[in-house]
C-alpha cells in the first residue's frame, strides 16, 4: 500500500513537472513583440539588454534611416518602431503603438516619469510591420539623448504581465514593450564634452542601488563620472565603496577600468538624481562604447543608457 502510495505520489509530481506556466497572455500566432536586444525572439521574460532596443530608431526625416539618430531639439523627429510577428502567425492583428519618452537616465518609474509623445494605430500582417510616429520640435528637451518607451496595445494581444512601476521590469515582462536609450557622443581633442545621467528610483520607498559602468570597446580618453555633491555624501555615508574609478575630485571620479561600480548609492522614494559624465582626451580617438546602468542591491538590472563615442555616421 505504500509503495502503491509512493508510486501515485512520485507520478503526480513528475506529470506536475510538465506543466511549464504561460509563456505569453497571447497564443504565438497572434502575438507581436518588439526587441528588447538583437537576440530577442519575442520570449517573455526576455534576457539580456533591455534599454536600446534596436527595434526602435531615431530619424531626422520621415524617410527611415539606417542607424537610429540623435533627436534634433526644436525641430521634428521622426520614430520608427517595428512591430514583429512570431514563425507561424495567423492573420492580422490590430492595435495601437504609444510612444513616450523621459529625461536621460536609469530608474525611470512608469508612468509618472514618462512624457507622451504619441500614437498610431497599426495592423501588423504575419511578415510584420514598421510604424513611424512624428515626435514634435516642441516636445524635444535638450540637450542630449533620452529614452523612449513604445508600448503595443492591442485587445488582441495584451499585457503578458501587469505593468508595475519599474519601467525596466514592465519592459523585460512583455515583449509588447521596449525601451531605447543611445546617445552619441563625438569628443574632440582639448574640447571635453560634459553629458547628463540621470539616476532614479522607481520604488516608492527608499532603497539602496549599484551603479555599473562597462566599457565593451574602451575610450583610449579619460571618462569622469561625477556624482554631485549630496549623492556623494550618501554614498560616503553607506560605505564608500567603489571598484575600477578613482577620485578626482569632490565629487568627481575618474574611470579607470574597462569594468567599473559605485555600490550603496542611497535613493529617496521616487528620487531622481541628476549626475554627469565627462568625456575627455588629447588627440583623436577611434570608436568606443561605455554602457551605464542601475542594478538594486539584489542585483536586478534598472535600466541605464548606451553611449557610443566617436561612432561613425
Amino acid at each position: 500500500m505504500k509503495a502503491t502510495l509512493a508510486t501515485a505520489l512520485a507520478g503526480l509530481l513528475a506529470a506536475a513537472t510538465l506543466i511549464a506556466p504561460a509563456v505569453s497572455a497571447t497564443p504565438f500566432q497572434r502575438d507581436v513583440f518588439v526587441r528588447d536586444n538583437v537576440s530577442d525572439v519575442g520570449n517573455e521574460p526576455s534576457t539580456g539588454s533591455i534599454y536600446y532596443s534596436p527595434d526602435i530608431k531615431v530619424c531626422s526625416t520621415p524617410v527611415p534611416c539606417a542607424v537610429s539618430q540623435n533627436p534634433v531639439v526644436g525641430v521634428n523627429n521622426y520614430v520608427f518602431v517595428t512591430l514583429r510577428r512570431k514563425p507561424g502567425g495567423i492573420g492580422t492583428v490590430d492595435g495601437s503603438l504609444h510612444l513616450y519618452r523621459s529625461n536621460l537616465g536609469g530608474g525611470t518609474a512608469w508612468p509618472g516619469g514618462w512624457t507622451y509623445i504619441g500614437t498610431a494605430g497599426s495592423t501588423v500582417p504575419v511578415s510584420g510591420t514598421t510604424v513611424m510616429i512624428t515626435w514634435p520640435g516642441w516636445n524635444v528637451p535638450g540637450p542630449a539623448h533620452f529614452c523612449l518607451l513604445a508600448r503595443w496595445v492591442s485587445n488582441a494581444d495584451p499585457m503578458t504581465f501587469a505593468e508595475g512601476a519599474n519601467t525596466q521590469q514592465n519592459a523585460q515582462r512583455n515583449n509588447n514593450i521596449a525601451w531605447r536609450n543611445v546617445d552619441s557622443v563625438r569628443v574632440r581633442p582639448f574640447e571635453p564634452v560634459r553629458v547628463p545621467y540621470t539616476i532614479g528610483n522607481p520604488e516608492r520607498t527608499d532603497a539602496r542601488q549599484n551603479l555599473v559602468l562597462e566599457q565593451p570597446r574602451p575610450f583610449a580618453g579619460t571618462i569622469t563620472f561625477d556624482l554631485g555633491q549630496e549623492l556623494t555624501a550618501r554614498w560616503k555615508a553607506a560605505g564608500g565603496r567603489a571598484t575600477g574609478v578613482k577620485q578626482v575630485g569632490e565629487t568627481q571620479f575618474q574611470v579607470v577600468d574597462p569594468k567599473a561600480r559605485f555600490d550603496n548609492l542611497t535613493l529617496k522614494a521616487d528620487e531622481r538624481v541628476q549626475t554627469a559624465l565627462t568625456f575627455e582626451t588629447a588627440e583623436e580617438t577611434g570608436p568606443a562604447e561605455l554602457h551605464v546602468r542601475q542594478t538594486d542591491a539584489q542585483g536586478t538590472d534598472l535600466g541605464g543608457a548606451q553611449y557610443l563615442i566617436n561612432e561613425k555616421d
